[in-house]
C-alpha cells in the first residue's frame, strides 16, 4: 500500500519540474522567448528529420539498383550509412552560422527524444511480439544518422569548446593575460 503523504511530495516534485521545463517555452514580459536555445533547437530537430528523411528518400532508389545481387548485410550497411552520411554532412553547414554552438548537439538530443517516443509508441501500437522487425526498421534508418550526427556535433562543439578565450574575471582585473 502506497503512502499518501508520499505520493502527495512526488506528485508536487513532478509538477515543479513539469511546470519549470514547460516554463522555458514561455513569453517573458517583453515578449521574448524564456530559451531560445530550447525553442530553436527543438524547431532545428524538425528540419534535421526532414533532411535525413530527404536523404534517404533521394538515395536508397540510387543504391538500390547500384548494389543489386550483393550481399543482404552489405546492402543493409550501405544503406544505412551512405544517407546518413550525406545528411550529416549537410547538417553539419549550421556550424557556419553565427551563434550559440550549442545548437545543432541540442537538436540531436531533441531528435532522439523524438525517436525514443516514436519507437516507444510504435512498440505499444504494434504490439511487443512484433518487436524485431520494429527493431530492425528503426537501427537501419535512425540508429545510424542519430549516432553519426550527434557523435560529430558533440565532437565538433567540444573541440570549439576547447578553443573558446577564457572568460575574464571580472573581480580580478589584474590576471589579465
Amino acid at each position: 500500500m502506497a503512502n499518501p503523504i508520499r505520493q502527495k511530495e512526488i506528485d508536487e516534485q513532478v509538477g515543479k519540474f513539469a511546470d519549470k521545463f514547460w516554463g522555458a517555452f514561455q513569453m517573458t514580459e517583453n515578449g521574448r522567448v524564456k530559451s531560445t536555445l530550447l525553442l530553436y533547437s527543438f524547431c532545428l530537430c524538425w528540419v534535421l528529420l526532414a533532411l535525413y528523411g530527404g536523404c534517404f528518400a533521394l538515395f536508397s532508389p540510387w543504391l538500390d539498383g547500384l548494389l543489386q545481387g550483393a550481399p543482404v548485410g552489405l546492402i543493409n550497411l550501405v544503406e544505412a550509412l551512405v544517407p546518413a552520411v550525406a545528411g550529416t554532412a549537410a547538417a553539419s553547414l549550421v556550424w557556419l552560422l553565427p551563434g550559440d554552438k550549442r545548437l545543432l548537439p541540442a537538436a540531436y538530443i531533441w531528435l532522439a527524444l523524438l525517436l525514443l517516443a516514436c519507437l516507444i509508441g510504435l512498440m505499444i501500437l504494434m504490439g511487443w511480439e512484433s518487436a524485431g522487425l520494429i527493431l530492425q526498421f528503426f537501427g537501419m534508418f535512425t540508429l545510424a544518422p542519430l549516432a553519426l550526427g550527434l557523435g560529430t556535433s558533440l565532437l565538433v562543439y567540444y573541440l570549439s569548446w576547447k578553443k573558446r578565450p577564457p572568460a575574464e574575471d571580472p573581480a580580478r582585473p589584474w590576471k589579465r593575460q
